[in-house]
């Protein structure tokens, strides 16, 4: 009985190794034949192809940007920009220090330009204000901050403030208001002033560029008044003549606004602009600005 069992098995394994085999047969024969051959030829790449490459039709490569000086303007990348796009750039001013509700300028600006801009067209505000930076690390970190330039490069409009640092050197200046000096300082930020404009210009063609003036928080210092005041005004009039050789470029007038009642604007460290003075500021730029 145990006999005819194995000899049961037996023949079920060969039957079963018989039909493997016929099976493995017709694969082979599916894969190498010569529809598969034919196939096969189909699917080569033309001559040259390189593997992997899409056949999808792709745009052409985008030119490299200039150097900065290079005196070609750089389109800003392909977005999906919508709104009216405002880049504030600079200085404490441009921050909005001193004002305790943390707006400045800025802030009054953005108000005042919600009120007026056409029905249905938002508003995008980007602030890159930075307390003490100077002219230098302005025109470094447009050169190196890809954020920064990738905001100026939408721009609309452009706000820039900063100069006051160059100058006051938090007061330090005070010790030393003689011709030369001022001179000196005056003359190395009128350089860099040049070049921050062109920065912003290459990156952007067609924006509005505003340069917020100075005022002067030392209108009070009796023993100092009359030497300050002029210092502040060649120092603006020498700002606008650099701004009036980049396009669309005008410097925005701060002196006269601070002038007569220099105290009532300013914050406690009589430097900054409290939030009145803040809004004497973005109110002025806002007027300047139309659609």
């Amino acid at each position: 009985m145990r006999e005819r069992k194995i000899v049961g098995l037996m023949v079920v394994a060969a039957l079963s190794g018989l039909l493997c085999a016929v099976g493995l047969g017709w694969t082979l024969y599916d894969y190498f034949g010569p529809a598969s051959a034919e196939a096969l030829d189909q699917a080569k790449p033309p001559a040259g192809a390189v593997p992997g490459a899409s056949s999808t039709p792709t745009s052409p490569a985008a030119p490299a940007s200039p150097s900065p000086g290079s005196g070609t303007a750089t389109p800003p990348a392909a977005s999906q920009k919508s709104g009216f796009h405002v880049a504030v750039i600079g200085d404490s001013l441009a921050r909005g220090t001193g004002d305790p509700d943390g707006k400045g300028f800025a802030g009054y600006l953005l108000d005042d330009l919600k009120q007026r801009i056409p029905q249905g067209q938002g508003i995008v505000l980007d602030n890159f204000g930075v307390d003490g930076q100077t002219s230098a690390q302005l025109s470094t970190a447009l050169q190196q901050q890809a954020p920064l330039q990738g905001k100026v490069a939408e721009a609309d409009v452009i706000v820039v403030s900063i100069g006051a640092n160059d100058l006051f050197r938090g007061g330090d200046t005070l010790r030393d208001l003689s011709a030369a000096n001022i001179q000196s300082i005056e003359s190395g930020y009128l350089g860099r002033l040049d070049g921050i404009l062109k920065q912003l210009r290459q990156r952007n063609a067609n924006a509005k560029i505003f340069l917020i003036g100075l005022y002067n928080p030392f209108i009070d210092f009796k023993d100092t008044t009359a030497v300050t005041t002029k210092i502040v005004r060649d120092w603006n009039y020498k700002a606008a003549e650099v701004a009036a050789q980049t396009t669309q470029t005008v410097l925005v007038p701060t002196f006269d606004l601070f002038q007569l009642k220099v105290q009532d604007y300013l914050a406690r460290d009589l430097f900054h602009p409290n939030a009145a003075g803040y809004r004497l500021i973005g109110e002025r730029v806002a007027a300047l600005i139309t659609w």
